[in-house]
């Protein structure tokens, strides 16, 4: 997928030196432009509506505190965006494990089993779901990241490595290792990812 087209990287590049003036018109342009593409992002992490929107807006908010820092690679913000995506995504679910963590400390109401089918199917879902948020989570902050750009969100290694500002070789090797790992901690039945060898795009900077 790469950062986007010519003429977008173009208009990110104009509105950002115009962000860098103060100008919020300019930032509420790019909040329009990118904004999609962040909560799809936020999505993948949190898989909840209301946590996504929350994040977004967090991202926003963090590209306009900290503008005079921000890199933009390529021309293009968006790299910018969808890491710090990850980053705000990770911190909301280490807040999250505590809070369910003090959920399980709480005693339970007894339920009625249901063993309908779609009961037995939404349970199998939310096992698998739960299994593969466990083994993104359990990859380093760095490791997560550059799953996210490279494999959810399709840029080139080369892009992630101007972004990260890590050797392209770097980038490779984490790509590898941390796909393995993940298909390691899924189920065997469960290959969301590929795990070895890299795809040809995968193998060029």
């Amino acid at each position: 997928m790469g950062m986007g087209n010519p003429e977008q990287a173009e208009k990110d590049t104009e509105r950002w030196s115009r962000v860098l003036e103060g100008d919020g018109s300019a930032f509420a342009e790019l909040f329009v432009l990118h904004r999609d593409r962040v909560f799809g992002h936020s999505l993948r992490l949190v898989r909840a509506c209301h946590e996504a929107e929350d994040i977004t807006a967090m991202v926003f908010l963090e590209a306009w505190r900290c503008r005079s820092s921000v890199r933009l690679v390529n021309d293009s913000i968006i790299g910018w965006l969808l890491v710090t995506t990850t980053n705000v995504a990770r911190n909301r679910i280490r807040s999250n494990l505590r809070y369910e963590q003090l959920i399980r400390k709480l005693p339970r109401a007894e339920t009625v089993p249901d063993h309908g089918d779609s009961v037995a199917d939404a349970v199998d879902q939310d096992r698998r779901s739960q299994l593969l948020n466990r083994a993104y989570r359990s990859l380093g902050r760095r490791d997560q990241e550059i799953i996210a750009l490279c494999v959810l969100e399709e840029m080139s290694t080369s892009e992630v490595s101007q972004l990260l500002r890590i050797p392209p070789g770097t980038v490779k090797s984490r790509l590898s290792r941390a796909k393995h790992k993940l298909s390691q901690l899924l189920n065997p039945h469960i290959r969301l990812l590929p795990a070895n060898p890299l795809t040809p795009e995968e193998g060029t900077s």
